[in-house]
């Protein structure tokens, strides 16, 4: 379904503001009842066998969210639902700030790719932290998270 219906729509626009548009609709959708349950059911993975331990911290699986998606720690409690095994927030600079010019993603069909030259476009480190703050030792991809 998705290669044949949902690629092809989004491939019509922008790279960018699909991925706007992305954040966005998950964000939407997790607000409402039941869709938090039914990410967890559809994908969601638990299995001791994808345990894995690094530096004394333990993770549900390997497979992680790679910094860039959630630059701001703006979704992380909504992408956790997805079975990633860790989120990763930023790239964070000390002061928020706009980023690279657009048109700055670039697909390369032909390769299956994108070029993301999107520079460290956020609301700085103090946004984040502040965000992060609220979180009251919720746990996020099996590491509890909590910022005195």
């Amino acid at each position: 379904m998705y290669k044949l219906l949902i690629r092809p729509f989004l491939f019509l626009f922008d790279p960018e503001k699909v991925h706007y548009f992305t954040f966005s609709l998950i964000r939407f959708l997790s607000k409402i009842p039941g869709f938090t349950s039914l990410f967890r059911l559809l994908y969601e993975v638990k299995d001791s066998r994808l345990e894995t331990e690094v530096f004394g911290l333990k993770f549900r699986n390997p497979v992680g969210l790679a910094a860039g998606f959630d630059k701001d720690a703006k979704l992380y409690k909504e992408l956790s639902n997805f079975g990633f095994g860790f989120i990763e927030i930023g790239t964070l600079t000390p002061k928020g700030q706009e980023g690279n010019p657009k048109k700055r993603l670039f697909r390369l069909k032909e390769d299956s790719a994108i070029i993301n030259r999107m520079g460290f476009n956020n609301g700085g480190v103090q946004e984040a932290v502040e965000r992060l703050k609220q979180n009251k030792g919720v746990l996020i991809g099996g590491i509890l998270v909590k910022i005195n």
